[in-house]
């Protein structure tokens, strides 16, 4: 019996010496802040997007047919009245021999109509021939010089409908498209090429909804290219489009002035604007988005206390009311005082009342 409940004290007593064992201290969390309200606030915003033309055209036929010689590629410079492509003419060359050949009989018709239409006139002065016969005579003349006006209009269509088998650059540009390709049948007005001037650029991008009131039109920008590192180019706001591209965003056209050799349509970048500010702006209490949380209690954030522990503090957590959405994040109405320290990142690690240790955010 005393054997057994020996046995039992010193299992209690390991027992309990074990969970000693494993009861740690927690260890304080490294966690990156921001003072509430405490940092600058841009003026500006950045919007990526890409050069295109401010003049560009798709050029077609005015007349269908086979595509007998595509003579430019994409990528191509071409100055105005360069050939791009032409149509197989046999058709078209067969009609204007047509017209011709009518041309010329109306007009050997019309010779012969005068020639009589002025003997008969000559008789009729002298009384040998009669009224009828002189009348007779000028409606024929007058018979073939409307068939020869006929005979010469449809000669000028013909002419034109065997031109226009020959598709011309309208300026000098660069081709950014070619849609169809030798040996292909095309209709009147079906896109063979894209041609864009690489005088006159543009810079598009699209902005949401809530930035479109802070931009003004003819404002002064700055555009960045990816493929020219360290260079920026200078251009203005010159369209702001009343309609929605898609979520709820809208497209806005950057002219680039200055020069803009090098430039290509289609090169990818971003662009800085001056955003302008209501009056309110300034007074806004503002954190960073990544330092608010959502969960079935709402909105909240994590406020770092002193513990008083050389260094170390404690994380509250804190439910906030949020404004608007800025370009610099969560407008916070109310829940937060100016300068409170806020965590901004690793929010899923936070409790209320975890020890953390706050970093700046350069380390």
């Amino acid at each position: 019996m005393k054997s057994g409940m020996l046995i039992g004290i010193v299992s209690l007593i390991v027992l309990v010496g074990c969970k000693n064992e494993d009861i740690r201290p927690e260890s304080v969390r490294p966690v990156f802040y921001q003072e509430a309200g405490s940092f600058h606030r841009n003026d500006t915003m950045v919007s990526s997007g890409v050069i295109q033309s401010a003049t560009e055209a798709k050029l077609s036929f005015k007349v269908g047919g086979l595509i007998g010689k595509v003579f430019v590629d994409m990528g191509d410079t071409v100055q105005r009245g360069a050939v791009i492509a032409r149509l197989d003419a046999t058709d078209y060359q067969i009609q204007l021999d047509r017209a011709s050949a009518s041309l010329k009989n109306a007009e050997a018709q019309l010779e012969t109509a005068r020639s009589a239409f002025a003997r008969v006139g000559n008789l009729y002065v002298n009384n040998h021939v009669s009224l009828s016969d002189y009348e007779k005579a000028r409606l024929q003349a007058d018979s073939s010089e409307s068939m020869l006006k006929t005979a010469r209009s449809q000669w000028e269509a013909a002419r034109n409908q065997l031109e226009y088998t020959v598709l011309r650059a309208p300026f000098d540009g660069v081709v950014t498209a070619v849609m169809a390709r030798e040996n292909e049948m095309t209709g009147a007005g079906l896109p063979i090429v894209l041609v864009a001037t690489a005088q006159q650029l543009e810079f598009k991008t699209t902005l949401p909804e809530k930035m479109i009131g802070q931009i003004t039109r003819g404002a002064d920008v700055t555009v960045s290219l990816h493929s020219i590192p360290g260079q920026t180019f200078r251009g203005y706001i010159s369209e702001v489009s009343p309609g929605v591209s898609s979520a709820s965003s809208f497209p806005v056209i950057v002219r680039l002035t200055g020069d803009v050799k090098g430039l290509l349509p289609g090169m990818t970048g971003s662009v800085e604007i001056p955003l302008e500010r209501n009056q309110g702006d300034s007074e806004k209490l503002v954190v960073t988005v990544d330092a608010v949380g959502h969960d079935k209690e709402g909105d909240y954030v994590y406020v770092a206390s002193d513990s008083n522990e050389g260094g170390v503090y404690v994380a509250r957590k804190r439910l906030v009311s949020l404004g608007e959405l800025l370009p610099e994040g969560y407008e916070i109405l109310h829940g937060l005082e100016q300068d409170e320290k806020v965590i901004t990142a690793g929010l899923s690690f936070l409790y209320d009342g975890r020890k953390v240790k706050l970093l700046d955010a350069e380390e």
